[in-house]
């Protein structure tokens, strides 16, 4: 009997707390739905305060900082140094990222629109990025990434046949010019643009005239570096 009693006492005090718990979750909802979630905030704040707890950050309502947006360069380039522009929010601080290290710190005009000038590259590939900071270091997130990639060196071009001054005579009247190139390149030959294989090797099958045929191929990267070579072919009917 005692032990029914105290069974009896407990399921009674656990129904209870159940019946708190469910009544306090309708009030809450109740008051979102009457007052809105930012009376509800003031609530919590209020408790807070009682409780001696400072406010919340939702609560102290601080400015938010939007990360900037970078202008997309060119995606190749052969000189040392570039320029990227930009728009942020004006008259805060611009912290400039160059491959993942601070580069330099910049003030966004009244406009918003700023200018990231002499940026030095390294050969390959450099990333570009930067965020909004204010006077209480507080900072954005970080703004989109730009990739540059910085060649200074001239492409490899390599001409395996026809050699110089070589001599053709009969039909058909064409000479093939074949050699081999470096990879993101575009090959001409005499302006006339050339298929490059998969191993960076190509081929052509040139015409030629009577006489003295000058070739001209030309091999150009990403970045605009060049590599020309010519070839002189004398042809014979």
């Amino acid at each position: 009997m005692p032990y029914s009693r105290l069974s009896r006492l407990e399921t009674r005090k656990e129904k209870r707390q159940l019946a708190l718990a469910i009544f306090g979750i309708i009030a809450i909802i109740a008051l979102v739905l009457l007052f809105g979630l930012k009376i509800l905030i003031g609530f919590s704040v209020f408790v807070d305060k009682l409780k001696g707890a400072s406010p919340t950050p939702a609560a102290q309502n601080q400015k938010l900082i939007l990360p900037p947006t970078l202008d997309s360069p060119p995606e190749a380039t052969n000189t040392a140094t570039i320029f990227v522009i930009g728009k942020g929010q004006p008259n805060l601080s611009l912290i400039v990222y160059l491959n993942d290290a601070q580069f330099k710190k910049i003030s966004i005009p009244t406009d918003g629109n700023f200018s990231i000038n002499d940026i030095p590259l390294s050969d390959g590939t450099n990333t570009i990025s930067a965020k909004v900071t204010d006077d209480k270091d507080a900072t954005s997130d970080l703004s989109n990434i730009v990739h540059v990639s910085y060649a200074s060196k001239p492409p490899k071009l390599e001409i395996t046949s026809p050699e110089d001054n070589a001599n053709v005579s009969g039909d058909p009247n064409t000479v093939p010019v074949s050699g081999v190139t470096d990879d993101n390149v575009s090959v001409t030959l005499n302006d006339r643009l050339v298929v490059i294989k998969s191993d960076n090797s190509f081929s052509y099958t040139y015409p030629l005239n009577d006489g003295d045929n000058i070739l001209t191929i030309v091999a150009t990267d990403a970045a605009g570096n060049q590599t020309k070579l010519t070839r002189k072919v004398i042809y014979h009917h």
